[in-house]
């Protein structure tokens, strides 16, 4: 094997992150032996599994721990595999009651799990902290590398060198998605080091390029990888395996840095080359790699990215562009469709979800035209804009085609606050959107940010009094509290927007301290008070608020929802 890609925990239980398989599958058509491996799956089995939670209860037990958490724990050994089976048992997505019980007890086992640590970590499904250690890199250096504060070292000693030893790849990759996998991505590090010593690793991943501007002065003691690579892999990880196994030269790539001391260099300056998706081969979804019944979903949603970057791109308090290093490009038609049915032939999934930052409407309306077409039996669900392109013909094609979900980032209903995003949603469009949307059967979820630094507690009651008259619009709802992103136009020029930073900013944290001195803008604190009470008095409206299954909005539970139960009859008038 030359290279083995590998997804550490801890990440989605119901899906595995789709770089793994459009790498690979890239990675093979240039001729490397290439093979994938979510380590993040496979670690959530061992975790929240009967034998693993009862030791825990027993630590507690010995600990004389209080009553009712001992309740709990009893409670969680006895239901754990019945909880994880019931979440892939075709149509608990139409039981929300049933799939809140089986979520509730995947909540409490981590509970259990965390309490048992004695708060040398916290543990979640989707979570994974060591207290205090991103304060600096020296002591999240200690934390990973420390058995006590790290249970993942262990697992990895005892569950990932075996296979590592068996496969001996000659490179390995990490992809680092979300935070939750950066600490046990660098104790997975650790291990490989010590089990294949001299073996190249590299990392890279989504959040590692949205911590981008932290590259230069990360210490190569905290990441020990030989070098990383941002923005887009495919071309810069086939040129930095032709160096490390070929002896070809250092690649002269904007988007891999190499070891160079104790610091990372870029090994090339220039914008990060963007790769044109036509140029992609179909991604495999299994072979060498993925066990699709691992995941907790009653049918396994394919997520299949057909495009990168935004069309927008304009949003100040965004840094989705910033972060894909690219402008607006899409997969082509054909080469989708050929996507789909290769997927369908390989999984037997009809389930897809489209990962992408935006797709213009005109563009997803000819994918539904050729899905019709091809005569596609699927179904599916993608992140959009609420772009006035949405009319009534588009959705209406958009139904026929399969889709049974639109997740939409509208953020505020106050068009002063909206302005001040420089992000063109106009509420009037929104509602005509989303009403389309349900007399054609398509579910809506809607996110909002809340407090954004010019927005007043009274523009904010504009948002609360938009979902209260359109709740017979909105499926699933979320609400985010603003957080100043690094990469977003607002980070690069603060003082432009009344922000002032902070000293103290956590390392490999996107999100930067500040302080707001926007006339009637709110404080992060005074924010986080409002927040609680409106998702409180929504609950009226919405009882599913803040659910697990539905907290991601787009979760994997969220879409097996919309697949399985009936949709909402539409609203009895249309504006």
């Amino acid at each position: 094997m030359d290279f083995l890609l590998i997804s550490p925990p801890v990440s989605n239980f119901g899906q595995a992150a789709p770089a793994l398989s459009v790498l690979t599958s890239f990675l093979r058509s240039k001729g490397w032996h290439a093979c994938q491996w979510d380590l993040g799956i496979e670690a959530f089995h061992h975790f929240y599994c009967e034998q693993t939670l009862r030791r825990s209860y027993q630590l507690l037990v010995a600990k004389d721990a209080e009553e009712v958490l001992l309740d709990l724990g009893q409670r969680v050994v006895s239901e754990i595999e019945r909880a994880k089976e019931t979440l892939r048992r075709p149509g608990v997505g139409a039981d929300t009651n049933t799939m809140r019980w089986a979520l509730h007890t995947i909540r409490d086992a981590s509970v259990l799990l965390t309490a048992a640590s004695g708060g040398g970590w916290e543990l979640q499904d989707s979570k994974f902290d060591v207290p205090g250690a991103l304060r600096s890199f020296s002591d999240l250096e200690q934390a990973y590398a420390d058995p006590e504060r790290n249970p993942f070292l262990s697992f990895f000693e005892e569950h990932a060198a075996a296979r590592l030893l068996r496969d001996r790849p000659r490179a390995v990759g990490i992809s680092i998605t979300y935070l939750s996998q950066l600490i046990p991505a660098l104790s997975l590090v650790t291990v490989l080091k010590r089990v294949l010593p001299g073996t190249p690793v590299i990392l890279g991943g989504a959040y590692l390029t949205a911590t981008e501007n932290e590259m230069s002065r990360i210490p190569c003691s905290t990441l020990l990888a030989d070098a990383v690579v941002l923005h887009d892999g495919e071309h810069a990880l086939d040129l930095w395996l032709r160096h490390v196994l070929m002896g070809d030269p250092e690649p002269s790539h904007p988007n891999v840095w190499l070891r160079d001391s104790n610091r990372y260099r870029r090994t090339s300056f220039g914008a990060c080359p963007q790769v044109d998706l036509d140029s992609l081969p179909i991604p495999m979804w299994i072979a060498d790699g993925l066990r699709l019944d691992d995941y907790l979903v009653p049918q396994y949603p394919i997520a299949l990215p057909l495009s990168r970057g935004c069309y927008w791109g304009r949003c100040v308090f965004c840094n989705i562009s910033s972060q894909t290093s690219s402008s607006y490009r899409r997969r082509s038609v054909a080469n989708a469709i050929a996507d789909i049915k290769a997927a369908m032939a390989e999984t037997g999934s009809r389930w897809f979800d489209f990962p992408v930052d935006s797709f213009r409407p005109k563009h997803l309306r000819e994918l539904a035209l050729a899905i019709v077409q091809e005569g596609l039996s699927i179904e599916w669900g993608a992140e959009v804009l609420l772009d006035r392109g949405f009319n009534d013909e588009v959705l209406a094609d958009l139904a026929r085609s399969g889709c049974r979900c639109l997740r939409f980032g509208m953020e505020s209903a106050c068009p002063q606050t909206l302005r001040a995003m420089n992000k063109p949603v106009q509420p009037q469009t929104a509602r005509r959107v989303l009403g389309s949307c349900r007399k054609h059967g398509i579910r809506t979820a809607v996110m909002f940010i809340v407090g954004f630094p010019s927005e007043t507690q009274a523009q904010i009651q504009q948002t609360y009094d938009f979902v209260v008259d359109n709740r017979d619009r909105i499926d699933f709802l979320t609400f985010h509290t603003y957080s100043l992103v690094l990469g977003s136009p607002m980070a690069e020029d603060p003082g432009k927007y009344g922000l002032y930073l902070k000293p103290g900013r956590a390392i490999f944290s996107p999100n930067l301290p500040f302080v707001n001195t926007n006339p009637g803008g709110m404080q992060e604190d005074h924010v986080a008070q409002i927040v609680e009470p409106m998702r409180e008095s929504l609950r009226e409206f919405f009882p599913d608020l803040g659910e697990l299954w539905t907290v991601g909005i787009g979760g994997w539970m969220t879409f097996a929802n919309c697949c399985e139960a009936p949709p909402a009859e539409p609203p009895v008038a249309q504006s």
